[in-house]
């Protein structure tokens, strides 16, 4: 009795851990494509930086280029993460 206990156990632990690592799959495949969308933008902000300097932001008193490059990129970070958390979890619930 008691190995047969086990063996379904094993069964379902295996089938769960199946599951589990097709998810981590789509959640690695979600997190490089965020991860590279902030890289992205950090790259192209910083491309055109002396270009967007020349724009003062008027209530700031700061070029819009500085702006961009610090706050901007921290930002689209948080965006990113807060986009992988809702496929992270919507992926889980599948």
């Amino acid at each position: 009795m008691l190995k047969q206990w086990q063996k379904a156990d094993l069964a379902k632990v295996l089938l769960g851990n199946e599951q589990h690592l097709v998810a981590w799959g789509e959640i690695r495949k979600v997190m490089l494509a965020t991860l590279s969308a902030w890289i992205a933008y950090f790259l192209v902000i910083n491309m055109f930086v002396r270009v967007l300097n020349k724009i003062v932001i008027p209530l700031l008193d700061m070029p819009l280029g500085f702006y961009l490059a610090i706050q901007g990129t921290a930002v689209m970070f948080g965006v990113a993460l807060y986009v992988l958390a809702k496929r992270t979890d919507r992926s889980q619930s599948s």
